[in-house]
C-alpha cells in the first residue's frame, strides 16, 4: 500500500525526515527518497507483493515514478502492450511502460485504487499526480507560484507550517453539517485533495487540473445482468486476495462485508475474518450474524473488543491519525479493528465499504427513490447527512461561524449532477462526493495507521459500474435496497442474514456518553478543559445537551456531542488554531 510525499519548486528540505517519519506506520518496510533538480520524490513502503523487486522510485528514460495502493490488471494490461515483466516485480513496474505507450491518460486502462506521481525530467521535472476513480487513496497538495507539494497525508506535506494550521472557525460548522469535509477544499485553507478521477499537472509554475474516464465506466454493459455481476465481483475479491504477505476479512454482520468474506475464503489464505464491537450489552449488537456468517462458510472467526477503559487512549490515538476530522461514531472501532488484525499479523484486509453508496444501501437512499413529494425527501436526505442537527448548530456555534444557506446550496449541486432522477442524481453524489472523503479516506487513515491495507471490491471500476445500467427498480424499491448485491449474495450467505434488516454499524454513544462510563468522564475532563473550540461554541449549549442526553439519551444528541468531542480532540492533537 505504501505512502508518498513530494515537494517541487522549493528547497525546504529541512523536514524530509519529519515526513517519512510522519508515514513510517504506513511504511515500515522501506523509506527512500529521490532528489531531482527542481524538487523530490519520498516513498515509505509497505510490502505486500513484489516483496524483492517492488523498491520504489521506478525509473525509465528520464521519467521517475512512485505509488501508493495496488493496479489489480496489471498482468493484463503487460499482455495487451506488450510490457516485458520480470519474475517478482510488483504491480507498480507498469506505470512508466504504459506511460510510454499511452501518454498522460493511461491511468484510464487502470483498474485499482491507487495515487501516482511522475515526474518527468525531460520537460523540466513536469509533474504529474493521478488519483483513483474514486480517490480511494488520498493525494493532499499544497500549491502556490513556483511550487508544489504533495503527501498521502496532510502532516506530511514537506511545506506544512505552522501559519497552515490555523483554520477557519466555519470549518466546525461545515464539519456538523457533513460529518467531514467534502470535496476538493480541506479544512485548512492552504490544502486540497485531489478529487476522484483526475490528474493534476504542475509545469514548475501552474497546477492545472484534468479528469478523466476509467475505461471500465466507458464500456457498460448493454443492461443489468446479476451473473455478470457476480463474475465481477468474483473476479474483484480474487484479485485483492492475491498477495505475498497474511490477508484477511472484516466482517460486521452486514450483507456487504459478508459477501466479501466469504467470496475471499474460496481463496488460499484467507480463512480469518474479524469483527469488532463493543464492552457491554447493548441491542445494537450484531456479532451475532457475523458469527452466524462466519460458521456458514467456515471462517476463523476472531472477535475484537472496544474496551471502555480505552476509550480515551484511543480517541486520542485516532485522532491523531485522521489528516481531517471525521464525526464517524464508528471511527473508533475502526481503529481498534485494524489494531487487531495488525497484532495478529495481518498486512491486508478485504472490507465491504462502497456497496451501499453504488447500489443504493442507505434508507435515505431509497426514501427519495420512493417519494411521492420528491422536494421534501431531498430536504429530509440533507438533514440526515448531518452530526449535528441545523437546529442545534444554529445555537450551539457563534452565528458569525454558522452557514445556513448550506441546504440552499446542496440541494442545487444535486440537481446539477448527471442523472435521470433526483434518486439517480442522489447515488452520484453519495458515490463520486460524499463516499472519497467521509468514508474511504478515513478507512485509509485508520488503516495504515496499523500498517494494514485495506481492500475495497466494490470500489472497482469493473464492479460499480453494474450500478449504472440498472433501472431505479433494479437498484430500490418500497421493500428492498441494493437489490443487484443481494442478488449476488443468494446462495452464498444464510437466509437469515438476508432476511435482517438492515442496520448502520454505529458506536452506541448516546448509551454511553453518560456517568459511569470512561468515555463520560473523559468528555468532561474535556469540557472542563481550555477548549479550543469554546471561542465560537457555546459552552452552556453543550452543557445543556450533556445533561439532557443523560436523562434521555437520544441518537441526535449522542451523535451531536460526539461530534464536537471528536473535532475538540483532533484539533488538540494537530494544535490547530482558529480564526
Amino acid at each position: 500500500m505504501c505512502r508518498m510525499f513530494g515537494l517541487f519548486g522549493s528547497n525546504k528540505r529541512n523536514k524530509i525526515i519529519e515526513c517519512i517519519e510522519s508515514l513510517k506506520a504506513g511504511g515500515p518496510d522501506e523509506q527512500n527518497v529521490r532528489f531531482l533538480r527542481t524538487g523530490l520524490l519520498g516513498h515509505t513502503r509497505l510490502s505486500i507483493n513484489g516483496l524483492l523487486n517492488g523498491s520504489q522510485p521506478y525509473t525509465l528514460d528520464g521519467r521517475h515514478c512512485i505509488f501508493v495502493g495496488e493496479i489489480y490488471n496489471h498482468k493484463e494490461l503487460s499482455a495487451t502492450y506488450g510490457i516485458t515483466r520480470h519474475p517478482g516485480d510488483a504491480d507498480g513496474s507498469v506505470i512508466l511502460p504504459l506511460f510510454e505507450r499511452l501518454g498522460p491518460r493511461f491511468v484510464e486502462e487502470l483498474d485499482g485504487m491507487f495515487a501516482i506521481a511522475i515526474v518527468d525530467t525531460r520537460q523540466n521535472d513536469k509533474l504529474t499526480l493521478y488519483t483513483d476513480s474514486v480517490a480511494v487513496k488520498p493525494v493532499y497538495y499544497k500549491h502556490s507560484p513556483g511550487c508544489l507539494s504533495f503527501a498521502s497525508e496532510i502532516e506530511a506535506l514537506p511545506d506544512f507550517e505552522k501559519d497552515d494550521r490555523t483554520i477557519q472557525a466555519s470549518g466546525f460548522d461545515t464539519y456538523g453539517t457533513f460529518r467531514a469535509c467534502l470535496g476538493a477544499q480541506t479544512i485548512f485553507p492552504n490544502v486540497k485533495v485531489l478529487e476522484p478521477a483526475t490528474y493534476l499537472t504542475f509545469d514548475g509554475e501552474r497546477a492545472s487540473i484534468d479528469h478523466y474516464v476509467p475505461s471500465p465506466e466507458r464500456s457498460l454493459p448493454e443492461r443489468y445482468d446479476v451473473a455478470a455481476l457476480e463474475a465481477d465481483v468474483s473476479q474483484a475479491v480474487a484479485w485483492m486476495t492475491n498477495a505475498e504477505v497474511p490477508g484477511c476479512s472484516t466482517l460486521s454482520g452486514g450483507i456487504d462485508s459478508s459477501l466479501i468474506a466469504v467470496l475471499a475464503n474460496r481463496h488460499p489464505g484467507m480463512l480469518n475474518a474479524f469483527n469488532v464491537w463493543y464492552e457491554g450489552a447493548w441491542q445494537e449488537d450484531e456479532t451475532a450474524y457475523a458469527k452466524m456468517v462466519a460458521e456458514h462458510a467456515q471462517l476463523r472467526y476472531h472477535q475484537v473488543t472496544v474496551e471502555n477503559d480505552r476509550f480515551p487512549s484511543l480517541i486520542e490515538r485516532m485522532c491523531r491519525a485522521l489528516s481531517q476530522p471525521n464525526a464517524a461514531a464508528h471511527c473508533l472501532s475502526t481503529f481498534r479493528l485494524y489494531e487487531a488484525i495488525s497484532s495478529g499479523g495481518f498486512r491486508v484486509a478485504l472490507v465491504g465499504e462502497g456497496a451501499d453508496d453504488f447500489f443504493g444501501g442507505y434508507d435515505r437512499m431509497v426514501h427519495v427513490a420512493t417519494a411521492f413529494e420528491q422536494e421534501e425527501a431531498l430536504s429530509a436526505y440533507i438533514r440526515d447527512l448531518a452530526a449535528i442537527p441545523s437546529t442545534l448548530r444554529a445555537r450551539l456555534i457563534d452565528p458569525e461561524a454558522v452557514d445556513m444557506q448550506y441546504a440552499m446550496r446542496l440541494k442545487e449541486f444535486i440537481r446539477g449532477l448527471p442523472g435521470s432522477s433526483w434518486f439517480r442524481k442522489i447515488v452520484q453524489f453519495e458515490a463520486k462526493h460524499r463516499l472519497p472523503y467521509y468514508i474511504l479516506h478515513r478507512v485509509d487513515a485508520l488503516s495504515m495507521a496499523h500498517s494494514v491495507e485495506a481492500r475495497v471490491p466494490f470500489c472497482l471500476p469493473s464492479v460499480y459500474r453494474h450500478a449504472a445500467v440498472c433501472e431505479d427498480r433494479q437498484l430500490v424499491n418500497q421493500q428492498a435496497r441494493k437489490r443487484p448485491i443481494y442478488e449476488c449474495a443468494r446462495g452464498v450467505l444464510p437466509s437469515a442474514v438476508l432476511a435482517r434488516r438492515k442496520q448502520p454499524f454505529l458506536l452506541p454513544i448516546a448509551g454511553m456518553l453518560r456517568p459511569g462510563f470512561p468515555i463520560f468522564d473523559y468528555l468532561m475532563d474535556t469540557v472542563r478543559s481550555s477548549c479550543r473550540t469554546f471561542d465560537f461554541v457555546n459552552k452552556d449549549v453543550l452543557l445543556g445537551c450533556i445533561e439532557e442526553n443523560m436523562h434521555r439519551p437520544t441518537t441526535a444528541l449522542g451523535n451531536s456531542i460526539w461530534a464536537w468531542l471528536i473535532f475538540e480532540v483532533w484539533a488538540n492533537e494537530h494544535d490547530i488554531t482558529f480564526r
